[in-house]
């Protein structure tokens, strides 16, 4: 029993880290795939400008409009 107590959070350490390591990956490939976009030359960047919303705003949005 204390031998699983001294292994727990080492082992809850190394899957913390496991985590922020794929996390960093996936951001990293998100933003070479935002990089890859075809640009306008000239253009005001539109797609790397667009605003995004979330589900909450889109509907506060919608309601504030009518």
């Amino acid at each position: 029993m204390n031998h699983a107590e001294q292994l727990f959070p080492i082992a809850l350490q190394e899957l913390i880290a496991i985590g922020e390591k794929a996390r960093k990956q996936r951001e990293d490939r998100e933003r070479a795939k935002r990089a890859a976009l075809p640009r306008k030359p000239g253009a005001c960047m539109q797609v790397a400008c667009k605003q995004t919303f979330t589900e909450r705003e889109k509907i506060q949005l919608t309601f504030n409009l009518k």
